[in-house]
């Protein structure tokens, strides 16, 4: 098969979280099997295509729209950056389709990335579920609200599952809630694991923490609430209490999700100090993907302490690893992990059950010896790569025969390409709505502008204020021939276009109506 996966993230550029190392890891197994794959992902710089592994990746810059849709940054900054993403990676998608055609397209449901090869309907496509917006909305996980601004992005979700000929979920956990979200039946969702390298994720190999004698005990995650980190820091006092000797080691990037938008890095040091154990725990940045490896395997215990996960890669690392992974109830962690068999499954936002975990394993090296080797063959058994990309080759077949069936399901008719000068066109008349009110409705929109003219274009600037004053008095004379006053108006209409046309949507981003 000629396989697309689309993929805002994908390492090693964009490799942020659990969607660039599926990716990557179904790409590699699909590749593997013999099949030709490639990348539509986003640049950290400069757009390109490199080939990684066999794999042709191309890396796409965010779409600009005409205007950029400024109004609409300020209004729904969150969905003006998915349309762009998905506008994007469309794009791509579409020319290289048109060069050579594929048999099917994958995609994330997250941000919407694939909602255009859905009303589409120009392949076969896949659609693979991680966590919908609108569960991120439904337990406000990420301070995430159900303001309009996010109700859009889970529209837009939810438009491309519905449309998307198959999808499929990592967790049974996850394929539930989206079949209650979408009133779909259940079955309609296929279940397919998390793939991994278990070659390279293996107990043998260098170790990038250097030993002291004592036990280490190790989180890999952003630094946010979803991920649990601070319940674990909260643990960490009542484990050192009892275990002096051990040292915590947090591998991943900090983030803004606190209280108030503050840093977490922040706040988890606050609750250290005050519970004398700063000492006692090491903060690594985030660890590339080819190294991450490296870090288990220095480890005698792994915690994913999830408030929510559809099936967290840290777990499927550290369990191929050969490394007790002690992991919540929440999400789909406990699918991954048979509780004392393979692994411990503990409630969420528990800091005393990961206390009396830690203490358990950290007192009985042959239980963690125990458990580390069962995770390992459970990997080998289950979740292997290639293996994964076999049961995904199935979903693909159902999906083209699918595509078939639901031709007429087709929601854009005209010919795909001009579909994106369609949306241009009412983008940027909802845009011009909006600008246009909130500049007639809020003073200090209007005081924005007029600074970011007279800072930005001062002689567009200029010219506006010099013919509103001589449109004012013309108007005061009363003896202004009536064929002056609408020239006027034209002019001054044109020099509002040019200064839509010099926004600067940063900055409006930043500035409060």
């Amino acid at each position: 098969m000629r396989i697309c996966l689309i993929s805002r993230e994908y390492p090693p550029d964009t490799g942020f979280g659990g969607i660039a190392t599926f990716a990557h890891h179904l790409a590699s197994g699909l590749t593997a099997l013999g099949h030709e794959v490639e990348v539509v992902a986003l640049a950290k710089g400069k757009a390109k295509t490199v080939v990684e592994g066999g794999i042709r990746v191309h890396r796409v810059e965010l779409h600009q729209f005409d205007g950029d849709l400024g109004a609409i940054s300020l209004g729904m900054p969150y969905s003006c950056y998915v349309l762009r993403t998905a506008t994007a990676l469309w794009e791509k998608f579409y020319a290289l389709h048109c060069e050579n055609p594929f048999d099917v397209v994958d995609s994330p449901e997250l941000l919407a990335e694939g909602v255009i090869p859905a009303v589409t309907k120009v392949v076969p496509h896949l659609i693979r579920l991680y966590t919908p917006h609108s569960k991120f909305i439904a337990e406000q996980l990420h301070n995430v609200t159900a303001s309009f601004d996010h109700q859009f992005v889970a529209m837009l979700e939810r438009v491309a599952m519905l449309f998307a000929d198959v999808i499929t979920s990592p967790s049974d956990d996850l394929a539930d809630f989206v079949a209650r979200d979408l009133h779909l039946p259940r079955e309609k969702i296929n279940i397919i694991r998390n793939p991994i390298d278990a070659d390279k994720f293996s107990s043998d190999g260098n170790r990038a923490i250097a030993s002291d004698g004592r036990p280490i005990v190790l989180f890999v995650g952003r630094l946010e609430e979803r991920k649990g980190i601070s319940y674990l820091i909260k643990a960490v006092p009542l484990v050192v209490a009892k275990c002096p000797d051990v040292r915590f080691v947090i591998v991943g990037d900090d983030t803004n999700n606190g209280k108030g938008q503050r840093s977490v890095l922040a706040e988890l040091t606050e609750l250290l100090s005050q519970g004398g154990c700063a000492q006692q725990v090491e903060f690594v940045p985030r660890v590339p993907l080819d190294q991450l490896a490296d870090y288990y395997r220095s480890a005698d215990i792994c915690v994913v302490p999830s408030v929510y996960d559809n099936s967290p890669y840290t777990c499927l690392e550290a369990m191929s690893c050969s490394r007790p992974v002690i992991g919540t109830s929440a999400g789909g962690t406990r699918e991954y992990i048979v509780h004392g068999e393979s692994g411990v499954i503990i409630p969420p936002r528990d800091p005393q059950a990961i206390a009396e975990s830690l203490l358990q394993l950290l007192g009985n090296e042959q239980e963690r010896r125990r458990l580390g080797d069962n995770a390992r063959s459970r990997v080998l058994a289950k979740y292997q790569r290639t293996e994964i990309a076999r049961q995904t080759l199935d979903l693909y077949r159902q999906a083209r025969q699918s595509f078939e069936q639901r031709q007429h399901l087709r929601v854009y008719r005209k010919p795909p390409g001009a579909l994106v000068a369609d949306a241009e066109m009412f983008l940027g008349a909802y845009d011009q709505m909006l600008y246009d009110f909130l500049y007639r409705q809020s003073f200090r929109f209007r005081l924005s502008e007029w600074l970011m003219m007279v800072r930005k274009r001062p002689r567009l600037m200029l010219a506006k204020m010099f013919l509103r004053c001589v449109k004012s008095l013309l108007s005061l004379t009363g003896r202004t021939p009536e064929s002056v006053m609408p020239a006027l108006g034209s002019m001054e209409a044109e020099l509002h276009r040019k200064q839509r046309r010099a926004q600067v949507p940063a900055e409006r981003r930043s500035s409060k109506v």
